[in-house]
């Protein structure tokens, strides 16, 4: 079965950034917990001070629906809103060659 990777852009109104950051990092504990979850990164954008990337790996298509469903995540999406300065831009793919794990 293929895994699943997402990419999400994240971007804040002006100066909310950090904030951003500290609520997605409250989700590493529970993304700890889940067998499936292979990967879940966070990235500043060197070019936009209110821009944040997030990169997720996931076993597979299940592993990435569990993510998604969880309590942790309807709590962080709720935080998320009065942060935010645009929508976030979420990108799903499979990878096919990788550095550092198998796909």
């Amino acid at each position: 079965m293929a895994k699943t990777s997402c990419f999400v852009k994240f971007v804040t109104q002006p100066g909310k950034r950090d904030e951003l950051l500290a609520s997605l990092r409250e989700m590493l504990p529970t993304v700890a917990d889940e067998d499936g979850t292979e990967m879940y990164s966070f990235h500043l954008d060197k070019a936009d001070d209110n821009a944040l990337w997030l990169f997720e790996l996931y076993a597979d298509d299940a592993a990435l629906t569990t993510h998604s469903s969880s309590e942790a995540m309807k709590t962080l999406l709720g935080a998320l809103g009065g942060l935010l300065g645009e929508p976030p831009l979420m990108a799903f793919a499979s990878p096919v060659d990788a550095k550092g794990f198998e796909v």
